[in-house]
């Protein structure tokens, strides 16, 4: 099942499901109000959703914006250096012995074909592709194996990042957190579609122009891994998003290096999930 959060004409935010080229309004359905209520009522709202799929009123997706699945989170945490092949690729890098994370701020986070304006402060405008997981359920100081059959489903992130202000000085949360600076979606995959997350392909495309192009299978630390060691820090509630990292090809490690610029079509891309695209604007 394929959720979206949505509006029309800049209205209230609903939720949906998405069957095709149409949304069903699972709003107008009565099913959640919200993508949080949905996510906290669980499998009963899920088994809900399903039930009026052929009942429910339908909007053509051409007619509404989507919006950040999850428009309201509580948390979203980003992993660092996780795939083997991005940190090969960086020549500072060493391989970490435990996960590491930053946070992106609730005012960074937009959605699908949002624009995201190009600040002043950066010269080096970067992309990462990053595959998220959505919290479905409280966890605190899980196990790893408690962590899976907590996971309401899956999405994308792209965790752009203005690379000389977050490295100048190590200013990581300056750097990745100008507003807009958190595309989320186009969707919500639930768990329960998508069966091996560990073994997903990831694209990012700049004009039409493959930058990334890896597997979560080049993961160095598992998801139940990740989301278990943040557990320990920190409870994570339903609708928070924890991100496993970027394969490599961001454009400060290419050669020449490459950055965004006023104008460009960043796309970013999962099987299942679908493709996330964001225009940077002056």
């Amino acid at each position: 099942m394929k959720l979206v959060t949505f509006s029309v004409r800049e209205d209230t935010p609903r939720v949906g499901l998405l069957a095709g080229d149409e949304i069903v309004d699972l709003t107008a359905a009565g099913v959640a109000r919200s993508m949080r209520e949905l996510i906290e009522s669980g499998a009963r709202a899920l088994s809900r959703a399903r039930d009026v799929v052929d009942l429910a009123s339908r909007l053509p997706l051409a007619s509404v914006r989507l919006l950040a699945p999850v428009p309201d989170p509580s948390k979203v945490l980003c992993c660092g250096i996780n795939y083997r092949a991005h940190a090969a690729e960086n020549p500072d890098a060493t391989m970490p012995g435990e996960p590491f994370f930053f946070a992106k701020l609730a005012s960074s986070v937009v959605g699908h074909e949002a624009p995201i304006p190009y600040p002043p402060r950066t010269a080096q405008l970067d992309y990462e592709v990053e595959f998220a997981a959505v919290i479905g359920t409280r966890l605190t100081r899980a196990d790893e194996r408690e962590v899976m059959p907590a996971l309401f489903g899956y999405t994308l992130l792209n965790d752009i990042s203005a690379r000389d202000v977050q490295f100048k000085d190590n200013q990581i949360t300056l750097g990745k957190n100008f507003d807009a600076f958190a595309p989320i979606g186009p969707c919500i995959v639930t768990a329960d579609a998508l069966d091996r997350p560990d073994a997903v392909r990831l694209q990012t495309r700049l004009n039409g122009r493959v930058m990334q192009d890896g597997s979560t299978s080049d993961w160095l630390f598992s998801l139940p891994r990740l989301i278990a060691s943040l557990s320990h820090v920190m409870t994570l509630h339903p609708g928070d998003i924890v991100t496993t990292g970027t394969p490599a090809g961001v454009g400060f490690f290419q050669r020449p290096q490459i950055f965004m610029c006023p104008g460009d079509v960043i796309e970013i891309e999962a099987e299942m999930i679908g493709t996330l695209r964001n225009t940077i604007i002056a």
